[in-house]
C-alpha cells in the first residue's frame, strides 16, 4: 500500500523515464565504438560500488588490509536501505566477505561499513572516492556516499563508468576475478547475484548492475572472447530485462570491430596509458573459483614453448548415463530482494526524504529478454530504448532489430558437446580454455560449463559447451576430433 499511495501522489514528471546513455569501448585501446550521450550527467546508483571496491583493492594491494582483515559494521550502517547483507551492529566480516557482498548482493550496509573502516567516516571516504575518480580521468563524476543510494549530487557519465571498469581490470587484475562471482555463501545461506549476463552471454566476466528511481536500470559489462575485450555501459534502462537485452545487442554488433591484444586501456576514448596485462579467461566462475583466482599470484608470462609443453589433464570416463549432481553455472534466479533494493519502497522513500530525491514505484524486472520496451506500470515516453544502430525507416529498423536479436540469442536446441570428465574443476576449465583458443571457429558464441558429476560415489567434473542443435553438435565434435580433442555430442537431458 505504501508503494501504491506513493506512486499516486507523485507528479507526472517524477514518473518520466530517466535519461538514457550507452557506450561500447574497445578495452585494448580505449577506442569508443558506439556512443549515445556518453558525457551526459547521470546517477550511478550501485555502480558506485565499483569505486568502493577500487579503493578496497587499492588498500589490499598496498598491504594496509588483507583479505582476512575485519570490517566492522556500525549501527549507522545497519540502518541503510536494502539491499543489505544483514550484519548486526558491532559485528565484523572479513574484507573478502565484504568484497563478495558488494559484488554479488550489492549490499548497502557493507558499502557503508567499508567506507567507515577505510576512511574513518563515509563522507571522508566519499571525498577519497571523488579524488581518485578525478585522478583516473573521470572528470564529471562526484561521489557523496559509498553505496549509490539516492543523493542528487552523486553523478557520473557513461564514459566515466567505462573508464572505471577499465581501471579495475588494468590496475587490480589479481582482484578483478571477484566480479565474475555469481553467488556466495554467508552464514549457511546462498546469496545470488543480479547480473544476469554472467552465464547467459558468452564471454561475460563482470562487472556491476545498479538501480535507483532517478537513474533507471544501469549496467557496466566486460566481455572477453579470445584476445578481444569490450566494455559496455548502459545507463537509464527502463527495466532490468530491456537493459540486459540492449547490452547484448550492442556488444554483439561491435565485436567484429574490436582489436585483439593483451592490453587494457586506461581511459574510455584514448589509447594513452594502455597497459600490457596477462588475463585468465575462466569458462565459468563460482564462489570457490573466484577466491582461488583472486588469491593466486599474478601469472607468469607464458612462452609458446611453455604452452606446447603443457599436456591436457588426465581424462576420465565420458559415460552419458552418469548422474549430473550440480552445476555452478546455472543462471541464478533472484529470490526475495530485487535489484539493489527496488522491492523495499518504504526504505527507499525514507532515503529519498533525507536527500530530497524523488522515488517511483517500480515493478520487478522481467526475466524474459526482449527488444527494449517501456515498463507497463510507468508513465514514460512512447518510444522504446534507442537501438544501437542508425534508425532509418521503420521497416529497416525492424529488420535491423530482428538481425540483432538473432545475434544476441542464437538458437539452442538443448544439445551440448562434452569434452570429457576430469578429476578436478580446474582441469575441466583448463580443457575449456585450451579448446576455445585452439578452435574459436568451432566453439565461438557457445557457453562453456563445468558440471559436477557423481558416478558410483566418485565425483568428476565434465567440461562441455552448450548452445547446439543435433547437427551443429555433431559437426563441432567432428572438427574437434580432427584436432585430437575428445568430443561427444549429447542431446537434451
Amino acid at each position: 500500500m505504501t508503494a501504491v499511495s506513493l506512486a499516486g501522489l507523485l507528479p507526472a514528471t517524477a514518473l518520466a523515464a530517466p535519461p538514457f546513455s550507452a557506450l561500447t569501448v574497445d578495452a585494448r585501446n580505449g577506442k569508443v565504438l558506439y556512443a549515445k550521450d556518453i558525457d551526459g550527467i547521470r546517477h550511478p546508483a550501485s555502480l558506485t560500488k565499483m569505486m568502493t571496491l577500487y579503493l578496497l583493492f587499492q588498500d589490499l594491494s598496498t598491504g594496509k588490509l588483507t583479505l582476512n582483515s575485519p570490517i566492522t559494521v556500525s549501527a549507522r550502517c545497519t540502518g541503510m536501505a536494502p539491499s543489505k547483507l544483514g550484519v548486526r551492529a558491532g559485528q565484523s566480516i572479513t574484507a573478502e566477505t565484504a568484497t563478495r557482498a558488494l559484488v554479488v548482493k550489492s549490499a548497502n550496509d557493507i558499502a557503508c561499513a567499508v567506507a567507515e573502516n577505510l576512511g574513518g567516516s563515509e563522507s571522508a571516504f566519499a571525498q577519497r572516492m571523488t579524488r581518485t575518480a578525478r585522478g583516473l580521468g573521470m572528470s564529471k563524476t562526484t561521489f557523496l556516499n559509498a553505496s549509490g543510494l539516492p543523493n542528487p549530487g552523486q553523478v557520473t557519465t557513461a564514459r566515466d563508468m567505462a573508464t572505471l571498469g577499465l581501471r579495475l581490470m588494468r590496475d587490480y587484475p589479481q582482484y578483478y576475478p571477484y566480479f565474475r562471482t555469481r553467488s556466495f555463501v554467508y552464514q549457511g545461506k546462498t546469496i545470488k547475484g543480479h547480473n544476469r549476463l554472467l552465464g547467459s552471454y558468452e564471454g561475460t566476466d563482470g562487472i556491476k548492475t545498479g538501480y535507483i528511481a532517478a537513474s533507471g536500470f544501469n549496467l557496466v559489462s566486460s566481455v572477453r572472447r579470445g584476445d578481444k575485450r569490450l566494455v559496455g555501459v548502459v545507463l537509464g534502462g527502463k527495466s532490468g530485462a530491456s537493459r540486459d537485452a540492449y547490452m547484448k545487442q550492442m556488444l554483439s554488433q561491435y565485436f567484429d570491430d574490436a582489436s585483439a591484444g593483451r592490453t587494457i586501456a586506461a581511459y574510455a576514448g584514448s589509447a594513452k596509458g594502455a597497459k600490457p596485462t596477462e588475463e585468465t579467461q575462466v569458462a565459468s566462475v563460482d564462489d570457490s573459483t573466484a577466491a582461488d583466482v583472486a588469491a593466486a599470484p599474478a601469472p607468469k608470462q607464458e612462452t609458446r614453448k611453455d604452452a606446447a609443453a603443457k599436456r591436457l589433464p588426465t581424462r576420465k570416463s565420458k559415460a552419458q548415463e552418469d548422474q549430473v549432481v550440480a552445476s555452478s553455472e546455472e543462471e541464478p534466479a533472484e529470490q526475495g530482494d530485487t535489484e539493489d533494493g527496488v522491492g523495499s519502497m518504504a526504505n527507499l522513500a525514507a532515503q529519498a526524504a533525507a536527500t530530497g530525491t524523488t522515488v517511483q514505484a517500480e515493478a520487478p524486472a522481467a526475466q524474459v529478454e526482449t527488444v527494449p520496451q517501456p515498463m507497463p506500470d510507468q508513465t514514460v515516453a512512447e518510444t522504446p530504448d534507442p537501438v544501437p544502430f542508425q534508425q532509418k525507416t521503420e521497416q529497416q529498423q525492424l529488420a535491423d532489430q530482428a538481425q540483432m536479436a538473432s545475434i544476441a540469442a542464437p538458437a539452442d536446441a538443448g544439445w551440448t558437446i562434452s569434452l570429457g570428465d576430469y578429476a578436478t574443476k580446474n582441469d575441466a576449465q583448463a580443457v575449456l580454455q585450451m579448446t576455445r583458443k585452439r578452435a574459436p571457429a568451432v566453439v565461438g558464441g557457445r557457453t562453456a560449463q563445468t558440471v559436477m558429476v557423481e558416478k558410483k560415489g566418485t565425483v568428476t567434473y565434465r567440461a562441455r559447451f552448450t548452445g547446439f542443435d543435433e547437427t551443429s553438435a555433431a559437426t563441432a565434435c567432428k572438427a574437434l576430433r580432427k584436432q585430437k580433442t575428445p568430443c561427444q555430442p549429447q542431446g537434451p537431458s
